[in-house]
């Protein structure tokens, strides 16, 4: 006789409960209204410099501003930031913001001010060892600017060391936009323009002692070989700028003075103070 087989059956279905949470669906972020944004921002903050236009060419002009301060992005790219089809990276943005003279804040997320307070410019001014002195600019009508004269007294023959608190405004000189884009001024923002009168022969073939300079100091180190205002080992100078393999050649324009170079220890003696953008020649007649 077969003995009966018996499987024990459990009722799971009724039996089993499963606790689970609430879903909470997050929205999706919406990348493209974020790059849209921020490519307003962008273009908002390129409307104030002098040396980008507005319309057509402003991709050009931001690349050749941005290589010019050490940012090396294509123009591919810049084209896709001012068209919010792509946002830069986070290191690039913060360099973008300085070159452009915004918060990094603002410019990546909105966020606060478009500008630093003039309290809080004058302090990381002064830590960095610049010049310290007020730069603010009254504001020109529409498509105007206004940049303050300091006479500093650069000296370009020998140097010249002046007191720390002898920065005085001698003038605003009033200038249309169109006249600093058709020099080919191209600056890192507008405010950061400002005036000096050079002395010295040193640079004569290039500007006399007298000529007002036009000075951006938002340049605050040797990016490309040019004409900078300068402090090595505490005199003042204004001289040309080359890049030289461990180093920095100081050359002036005037053969009568021999270049000279700036190597090892000597480079912690240096400090940039700003980049000659423009000399007006004086002559009598």
């Amino acid at each position: 006789m077969v003995e009966p087989h018996y499987q024990l059956s459990v009722d799971l279905k009724g039996q089993l409960t499963i606790d689970q949470a609430p879903c909470k669906y997050q929205p999706m972020v919406d990348t493209q209204k974020i790059r849209d944004e921020f490519a307003a921002r962008l273009n908002k903050a390129l409307d104030g410099v002098p040396s980008v236009r507005a319309a057509r060419g402003r991709n050009t002009d931001l690349h050749e501003l941005l290589r010019a301060n050490g940012l090396s992005s294509s123009k591919q790219a810049t084209h896709k930031w001012l068209r919010a089809e792509a946002m830069p990276e986070k290191d690039n943005m913060r360099l973008i913001a300085r070159v452009l003279g915004v918060r990094a804040e603002w410019l990546e997320y909105g966020h606060g001010d478009m500008h630093s307070s003039a309290g809080a410019e004058g302090a990381v001014e002064k830590e960095s060892n610049v010049i310290a002195a007020d730069f603010s600019q009254k504001r020109a009508r529409d498509g105007e600017i206004d940049i303050p004269h300091y006479d500093v007294r650069a000296a370009m023959g020998a140097g010249q060391v002046l007191p720390s608190d002898y920065i005085e405004t001698i003038r605003h000189v009033t200038l249309s936009l169109e006249f600093l884009r058709s020099q080919g001024v191209s600056c890192t923002q507008p405010d950061n323009l400002c005036m000096i009168t050079g002395f010295g022969e040193s640079m004569n073939k290039t500007f006399t002692s007298g000529d007002p300079l036009i000075i951006d100091k938002g340049v605050t180190s040797v990016v490309t070989d040019g004409v900078y205002l300068f402090t090595l080992s505490g005199a003042l100078f204004v001289k040309r700028l080359q890049i030289i393999p461990g180093g920095i050649r100081v050359i002036s324009d005037n053969d009568a003075y021999p270049p000279y170079d700036i190597t090892g220890t000597d480079l912690k003696n240096l400090t940039i103070h700003a980049r000659v953008l423009l000399a007006w020649r004086s002559q009598r007649l």
